[in-house]
């Protein structure tokens, strides 16, 4: 009886050994399209790779934004995800609040990884490197660059394959296009944030201090950019708007225009004009950001959870993965050794301007201002912004001062 009741334990701890579920792994992220199906593949090859061991959930939760106040939401009750897709303005109070695990506690254990962590491109690690260490991996990253109607510039007497590469080049070959009728413009914009930060960077402005608890955007810089751009509307070579840009941009009647790297391939399916695009011009500086999102793990979970993300982040941004992803989505690879594979080679050789992003990345590209309140901080800045454009009479420097001021007042409620 006793030698039964044994046997009949042994086999009810194997049965429990050999049913035991999976570590669950649930990764939020917000994109659509081939960006979220191209996710979707990647995760469900990682479960079938670690059946009965790993299983990772990939959770669609909305926009950047959507995204955001949903983890924030999640932060403050005690129940965030294993991993996020964030992007890279939107982190301040994640980071504020400790809420990411420094991902050098997996790379100091893990030599073989370890050895590849250089092919990362540089830039990359550097945009997610904080006093707290390494937080985050580049997922969906990218450059701005100017796309230009070279049909419009051949009309106007200007060389397509001379493109402006300042924003004074621009202002002048704007006004050499708008002779071609009025409803031809040299430069279309809008509220980008991502662009207004370059654009107040490229004229030598500052937005915030390094620390983040000081506003620094009220200066001559930032007011010579801003008024810039106003007269260029108000002269109407420019074209300003804060909806139907793909409209315009596909018209024939905008003969540039700053839009994300991921962009091109939309705009050569889709323009009926001759494409070309460069570089995006600097002024005083020579100076892009960084676009996208990261992906990011959360120091809360439990350690097996976060030792079964750590396997899976490191199948989704191999080389193989990352090559994936840009071949699929048009963003650019995370790793040097998925670029300068046959296939993402292929791509720069069949179109170059595929490669302009990657010039960017290595001479100018840079970090996104991310502090504790800077969402909404830069939410103030682009109503601003398009309160300066759409009314392109008023005085910048007044707005501009009564900007600074009231995103200081934010600044001080969250740090003091």
């Amino acid at each position: 009886m006793k030698r039964t009741f044994v046997i009949t334990l042994l086999v009810v701890a194997i049965a429990a050994i050999g049913f035991a579920a999976p570590v669950k792994v649930t990764m939020w992220y917000a994109q659509t399209g081939i960006y979220s199906q191209t996710l979707l593949d990647i995760a469900a090859e990682f479960n079938k790779l670690h059946e009965g061991e790993i299983e990772v959930e990939a959770v669609y939760t909305g926009n950047y934004q959507d995204t955001m106040q949903k983890l924030l939401a999640a932060m403050v009750a005690g129940d965030l995800p294993t991993l996020a897709q964030i992007e890279q303005s939107r982190i301040g109070q994640f980071v504020d609040g400790g809420a990411f695990q420094d991902l050098n506690y997996f790379i100091d254990k893990d030599p073989e990884f370890k050895a590849t962590l250089d092919d990362f491109w540089p830039r990359f690690i550097q945009a997610n490197t904080y006093e707290q260490g390494l937080l985050g991996f580049p997922l969906n990253c990218s450059t701005p660059l100017m796309y230009i109607n070279r049909d419009l510039f051949r009309q106007a007497g200007l060389d397509p394959d001379n493109p402006p590469k300042t924003w004074t080049e621009v202002y002048a070959a704007s006004k050499q296009i708008k002779t071609l009728g009025e409803d031809i413009f040299g430069y279309r914009f809008g509220i980008d944030d991502w662009l207004l930060e370059a654009y107040i960077w490229q004229f030598g402005g500052e937005i915030i201090s390094e620390d983040g608890r000081k506003m620094l955007i009220y200066s001559p810089e930032t007011v010579a950019a801003w008024n810039f751009f106003q007269k260029g509307v108000r002269e109407g070579i420019f074209i300003f708007g804060v909806s139907g840009g793909n409209e315009l941009d596909l018209s024939g009647r905008i003969a540039m225009v700053v839009r994300s790297t991921g962009s091109l391939g939309y705009l050569k399916q889709n323009a009926k004009y001759d494409l070309g695009a460069t570089t995006m011009p600097g002024q005083v500086k020579e100076v892009v950001p960084i676009g996208g999102a990261n992906v990011f793990m959360f120091s809360a979970r439990p350690q097996a959870e976060k030792d079964a993300a750590w396997e899976f982040l490191k199948f989704l941004t191999s080389t193989e993965n990352t090559k994936r992803w840009s071949l699929a989505t048009g963003y650019m690879t995370s790793r040097i050794s998925a670029y300068e594979s046959p296939e993402i080679q292929k791509i720069m050789t069949d179109d170059p301007r595929y490669a302009l992003t990657y010039q960017q990345l290595r001479d100018c590209a840079v970090r996104r201002p991310w502090y504790g309140p800077y969402p909404e901080v830069h939410a103030m800045i682009t109503s601003a912004w398009e309160d300066a454009m759409s009314n392109p009479t008023k005085d910048v420097d007044a707005i501009l001062k009564n900007l600074h001021e009231e995103a200081q007042d934010v600044l001080d409620d969250y740090y003091f």
